[in-house]
């Protein structure tokens, strides 16, 4: 996928394919994004991201006109820090798609970067002809479920206690692509 960039409110993002030094970048998000036990451990998040045809998306800040120079996300000058979020999916008997995760910076979110990661991970399913696309979030995950309900998604089912380790029920939903 070639680069994708995308100002929105004063902060830009580019989408990018992942690289292999992305990974604990992407874990550390994770580990941020969501309390321990709904969280991904190290394996898991890596067999997800390894996983043959496994799409991951990475959005990272880029210098804007605004004043964002992502300085803020790259303490220490380390590439990987500009890394404000990414989306993993997997493409199932080139009939439908699973997102596993969408994890994006709290200080990153409430700028456009959730929908643009997820409409080019979809973009990506839909080349591998994938017709619908399902992902599963947590009931009490308001704004998650706000923003894939803007993107098309519709509840399908209520699972109970999908996280476990919470006592917390999770929706399936679904999308036509």
């Amino acid at each position: 996928m070639g680069l994708n960039t995308t100002n929105t409110a004063g902060l830009a993002f580019s989408i990018r394919d992942y690289r292999a030094s992305d990974f604990d970048r992407l874990w550390e998000i994770d580990q941020r994004c969501f309390p321990s036990g709904i969280s991904y451990t190290q394996m898991e998040l890596s067999g997800f991201i390894t996983k043959r045809n496994a799409i991951t998306l990475v959005g990272e800040f880029q210098p804007s006109e605004a004043g964002h120079d992502g300085a803020d996300a790259s303490a220490g000058g380390n590439p990987a820090d500009r890394i404000a979020g990414f989306v993993v999916a997997h493409p199932v008997r080139r009939k439908y798609g699973r997102i596993l995760t969408l994890d994006i910076l709290p200080e990153a979110r409430r700028y456009g970067l959730g929908i643009k990661l997820m409409t080019a991970c979809e973009e990506r399913l839909r080349s591998l002809g994938c017709a619908d696309v399902y992902l599963e979030t947590a009931v009490d995950n308001e704004p998650a479920v706000q923003l894939y309900s803007k993107l098309g998604y519709q509840i399908l089912r209520t699972i109970p206690d999908y996280y476990a380790s919470h006592s917390l029920d999770a929706y399936q939903m679904r999308k036509r692509l």
